[in-house]
């Protein structure tokens, strides 16, 4: 009969040996780890040493630093009677002690009796081999981006790729930045991925690329190099300091020919107008790459000059007459060519239908309707005519962001003039909207008119005035002892406030140990009432029992969120500049 469990005694216990670090397996008590040979799997080897009763568990303690996902112990595991049994631990214990040591023992637990631990088996963990990284490229670059050459002469654009690499997972973070020289012998930088988390598409493809406007590369010297510098968070940090860095490609850039401006497209409010197409605006903009100052014609007329950002320029062209107009670019000290020509033709039209608050018949300006949203229809009048007119949101808006107007008579004043509520102009902010009316005469059928598309534009930042605590005074001090029967939160307005505009309000801090300490008081389940729109403001009382337990000399995040559109949805939520308290 096999001896009692109880009267081994832990230094009889041999420590466990791993399978992916064959020399453990050989009865050594230390060794390395490849973590190459654990990419898919970590197994613990643990014999029964006559136990066939009882169970086990095995532990594995990471390195001083590695935090709790450093570490791991399994729960009990009963003795199966296979010798060594054979255990699975998480391959992303190897990923959380790369380069450090880790110690792995297992505790027998008999049915009667103490539980014993084994000897440790102390592992180092060596770092990832640069060789089992990938690296980034550049799909346009010769062999496919694993050449040497980037040409970006007639290049638009560009694909940024990186492979899946040893012991990635979900939830890690990366980043790529590109380092190489500018014409003016200057350092170009850019980050062109920066904290981005590897996604369900990722795992599932085993890559990721993304599409980038190759404006800004045209700017780099003539055969200079630039360098692709990747890092990626395998810990699943977003602090770059705790990054992994990869090894660098470098591409020689070709851009002699590529610094020349270029017009890339021309504009109006229903999209891109194509080489020699008809607009019926007179007003487009145009866009194109190059660098430095840059002088814009049409025909042989000089518009203007404007700078080059990023190695992007734009210039609205406006007051166009009817007709064809030819736009050409060149840099302004006379150097280089000129670029090829993009053509438009201008067809002047009377417009049946117009918002008298969008003068330029294609855009809304937000805080141009604060008082007054107004459709002028102009067409041959007679007086019994019945107009209505249609304000029309794009797809997807709610259907409060539509509205078509009770019939009116025409009466015997030209243009009508058709007041439109001001509630439609919150629904569509950053969209496009379409304005069209008809008339009855008669018996006849209804006769449209229009329509006229609309861009509505975004209201801006400073608008949205967040909140402010009244017991601070107007300072950025939250003095505890004046708030002991709580805080009151003052709301004003903004531009387009209404009624059942969902709201969000957060207030973030820490306790008196440094760990958040947050409440969600708002989160789009309350709305703006009637009260609010007609006082110009509100109140609510954030409570002592919340305030009590920020720590003295930290920092309280007043976060304040609006939908707008009515829709309860966060990620469209437009965000108040933040207000910030100091706890005293």
């Amino acid at each position: 009969m096999d001896a009692p469990a109880q009267t081994i005694g832990s230094a009889e216990l041999p420590p466990p040996s791993i399978q992916e670090s064959p020399e453990t397996q050989q009865g050594s008590s230390s060794g390395l780890l490849n973590p190459a040979r654990s990419r898919h799997t970590l197994t613990m080897l643990v014999g029964h040493h006559g136990q066939t009763s009882g169970g086990f568990t095995v532990t594995w303690a990471g390195a001083p630093g590695t935090g709790a996902e450093g570490s791991h112990t399994t729960p009990r595991i009963p003795f199966t009677g296979q010798n060594p049994q054979e255990v699975r631990l998480d391959t992303e214990l190897v990923t959380f002690n790369l380069g450090r040591t880790a110690i792995v023992t297992y505790t027998v637990y008999p049915d009667t009796g103490v539980p014993l631990t084994s000897q440790p088996l102390i592992v180092y963990v060596l770092p990832i081999a640069q060789g089992d990284l990938t690296r980034p490229l550049i799909k346009q670059a010769d062999m496919a981006g694993h050449g040497v050459l980037l040409d970006m002469n007639n290049l638009t654009d560009f694909t940024l790729r990186i492979d899946a690499w040893l012991l990635s997972r979900r939830g890690q973070f990366y980043w790529v930045k590109f380092v190489g020289t500018a014409v003016d012998d200057s350092v170009f930088e850019a980050w062109y991925w920066l904290a981005e988390v590897i996604d369900d598409e990722f795992i599932r493809f085993g890559f990721v690329e993304q599409i980038f406007p190759a404006a800004p590369l045209l700017g780099l010297k003539n055969r200079s190099v630039l360098r692709l510098e990747f890092m990626a968070g395998l810990e699943r940090s977003s602090d770059l300091s705790r990054a992994q860095p990869f090894a660098h490609r470098n591409y020689i850039v070709l851009t002699e020919a590529a610094n020349a401006p270029r017009i890339s497209s021309v504009t109006d409010l229903d999209g891109e107008v194509a080489d020699g197409a008809d607009t019926r605006y007179t007003s487009v903009t145009l866009s194109g790459s190059g660098f430095g100052a840059i002088d814009v014609f049409d025909g042989q007329t000089f518009l203007d000059t404007v700078n080059a950002v990023g190695g992007i320029w734009t210039y609205v062209a406006d007051a166009l007459t009817g007709g064809l107009h030819s736009f050409t670019v060149r840099l302004a000290d006379g150097s280089g060519g000129v670029s090829s020509p993009r053509r438009i033709n201008v067809v002047i039209q009377n417009l049946e239908v117009t918002i008298a608050e969008a003068p330029d018949n294609g855009n809304v300006d937000p805080l141009a309707v604060l008082t007054s949203l107004t459709a002028v229809v102009d067409y041959d009048i007679q007086p019994n005519d019945r107009i209505r007119v249609r304000w029309t949101a794009a797809p997807g808006t709610p259907a409060a962001g539509s509205h078509t107007t009770n019939t009116l008579t025409a009466g015997t004043t030209r243009p009508r003039r058709v007041p439109l509520p001001l509630t439609l102009v919150a629904f569509s902010l950053g969209k496009r909207v379409t304005v069209s009316a008809e008339y009855d005469r008669g018996t006849a059928q209804p006769v449209p008119l229009g329509p006229i598309h609309l861009n509505v534009g975004m209201i801006p930042a400073d608008r949205f005035i967040p909140p402010v605590f009244l017991e601070a005074n107007g300072t950025s001090d939250l003095i505890l002892a004046n708030v002991q029967g709580g805080a009151t939160l003052r709301f004003g307005v903004w531009p387009h406030i209404a009624r059942l505009q969902a709201l969000w309000l957060d207030l973030e801090g820490e306790d008196i140990n440094g760990v958040p300490h947050n409440l969600a008081m708002w989160t789009g389940n309350v709305t703006v009432n009637q009260s609010w729109v007609l006082n110009s403001g509100y109140s609510v009382i954030v409570l002592f029992s919340y305030l009590k337990d920020l720590r003295p000399g930290s920092t309280l995040t007043v976060r304040f969120r609006v939908n707008l559109d009515t829709v309860a949805n966060s990620s469209t939520a437009q965000a108040f500049v933040l207000r910030q308290y100091t706890i005293r």
